[in-house]
């Protein structure tokens, strides 16, 4: 539904939601458990549920949506922020555009629907910035109750939870999956039965969130069964402008809404808008870095420098080939394989995976646009290199005190030195297996990649600068901890502002070795239970 008309909207709430994506869709749910609590859900995008259409590829009657099938599972478009962000590839830099969910259900909704957890190491990485309340012996526990995996059957695999977690059948993987995870062996890349697992390296199925043909996000997965209750509304069209403070306390959120402009009061607010959103709703409302607020025309009321700071993205390297006829057929999965090796090589043995390899089949230009230059409308198949745990940061600050203002938003993709020279041993093994004569038997030649191109460095380190691109993985902008740069503390509180946190991926401390989207589920269970 939309927000009523007039200057003041009903309340106060007790609980104000600002985004009603991959996290705060999961927050949102989990708080209105309390009966005795009014929430109020604010997303900026449309809420298909209102229509029937959630998680379909049918248009909700704003904008206009489209939509790819990927085996079933629906790419949505219509339906993102339309941001634009610089690569900051030193001397020479690139724009590319930057799509992010803007939908209920958030990124989770318009994604490639693979639930992927992070590493253990990725939250020792987090307890030993000053946050111990997030190692994996306190995270996994909420991993777990949000899974109903269909394929493990453990301790350490959910079995009950919302969120249908799938992997294609080993049996009824394509020829091209099967081969992939062949040609991995074949590199010392050992079969690895479950990425979700104990396992670290290793060539596997890819975990998915869906069931049947659809995508379950968290629209369905988490707001569908609390959508009943009186406590619980949701109001969609409606962005969160800045929240409004006094006293050192938040008092609720100034929000555009299609009556036009309200004030919300709420008891606490809780910002969810993501890694680009929510350092842009923060810096809007006066809090930040000073300096930067007074040179945007914003006035400065709580100085809190790290906001928008630290802006960190996986950056991928994709290689494309041309398929044999027959090869990439329609309704074959996307995603049904990858795998994770260290960037020192298979065979060096110990030290966690900072390098992901991804086999998508059915690759055009309108689902990879960094790449449509390559493709020239053809589909292809595609293995990319990912770095999955980048040093490098950007930086997202808001321009004016209004939404309208595109951002300034730079991507470090690359930037340090050391990330550069891991990606690169990654595309040259994205390439040994592109090559392999495993995948050879089903792939014709490489667009645009050649032999040369990978084996000379300085041709190889041009190429990537060439080719690099970011996943839409925004993160690390309001991040967690005690030290001067940090946003909230572990418990996700901003600092120095009593009712006023944070609970997306802006909080994450260092980027995790996966696509976010199940961390950011897990984000909302955890972060749910310390405001009960």
């Amino acid at each position: 539904m939309n927000a009523p008309d007039g200057g003041a909207a009903p309340g106060p709430w007790d609980e104000v939601v600002v985004g009603a994506g991959t996290a705060g869709a999961v927050l949102a749910a989990r708080l209105a458990e309390d009966p005795g609590r009014r929430v109020l859900l604010l997303e900026a995008g449309t809420d298909a549920a209102g229509t029937g259409t959630a998680g379909t590829a049918a248009g909700t009657g704003a904008g206009t949506a489209a939509a790819e099938s990927r085996s079933g599972i629906p790419v949505l478009t219509g339906r993102h922020w339309d941001y634009s962000a610089r690569i900051d590839l030193g001397a020479a830099g690139a724009d590319c555009p930057y799509p992010l969910g803007r939908t209920v259900g958030g990124t989770a909704a318009v994604n490639g629907a693979i639930a992927l957890r992070g590493l253990p190491s990725d939250f020792e990485r987090w307890a030993a910035a000053g946050n111990p309340e997030w190692s994996w012996d306190r995270v996994l526990p909420h991993y777990i109750r949000l899974e109903s995996d269909a394929d493990h059957k453990d301790e350490v695999h959910g079995l009950d939870g919302p969120v249908p977690i799938r992997r294609t059948d080993s049996a009824a993987l394509s020829p091209l999956a099967a081969a992939f995870v062949r040609a991995c062996g074949g590199l010392g890349i050992p079969a690895l039965g479950d990425l979700n697992g104990t396992g670290r390296s290793g060539a596997g199925r890819i975990p998915r969130n869906e069931l049947g043909d659809r995508r379950m996000s968290p629209d369905l997965t988490h707001l569908a069964a609390a959508r009943d209750r009186p406590n619980l509304t949701v109001w969609d069209r409606t962005e969160a402008v800045r929240v409004r403070l006094a006293g050192g306390r938040v008092t609720g959120v100034e929000a555009a809404a299609p009556g036009g402009p309200r004030f919300v009061p709420a008891g606490r607010v809780t910002l969810a808008a993501g890694g680009v959103g929510t350092p842009l709703i923060l810096q809007r409302s006066g809090i930040g870095d000073a300096r930067r607020l007074e040179a945007a025309g914003i006035e400065p009321l709580v100085d809190l420098p790290g906001v928008g700071h630290g802006l960190c993205d996986h950056p991928a390297v994709p290689i494309l080939a041309t398929p044999l006829p027959g090869v990439c057929r329609a309704g074959l999965p996307w995603y049904e394989v990858m795998a994770r090796t260290p960037a020192t090589g298979a065979a060096a043995g110990g030290g966690d995976p900072d390098l992901g390899i991804f086999l998508a089949s059915n690759v055009t230009t309108a689902a990879v646009p960094r790449v449509g230059p390559m493709l020239g409308g053809r589909v292809a198949a595609m293995v990319s290199a990912v770095l999955l745990a980048p040093e490098s940061r950007g930086h997202v600050h808001a321009t004016g005190p209004e939404p309208g203002r595109p951002p300034d938003l730079v991507l470090g993709l690359c930037a340090e030195p050391g990330d550069a020279a891991r990606l690169m041993r990654g595309v040259r093994t994205a390439w040994s297996i592109l090559r392999s004569a495993q995948m050879s038997e089903l792939l014709g030649r490489p667009i645009v990649w050649t032999e040369r191109m990978v084996q000379d460095g300085a041709l190889l380190a041009r190429a990537l600068r060439r080719w690099v691109t970011p996943l839409f993985h925004a993160s690390g902008t309001a991040r967690m901890g005690g030290d001067g740069l940090a946003v909230v503390d572990e418990r996700c509180r901003v600092h120095q502002i009593d009712g006023l946190m944070v609970c997306d991926a802006s909080v994450m401390p260092s980027p995790v070795s996966a696509p976010p989207a199940l961390t950011c589920l897990m984000l909302g269970e955890r972060i749910a239970t310390w405001m009960a």
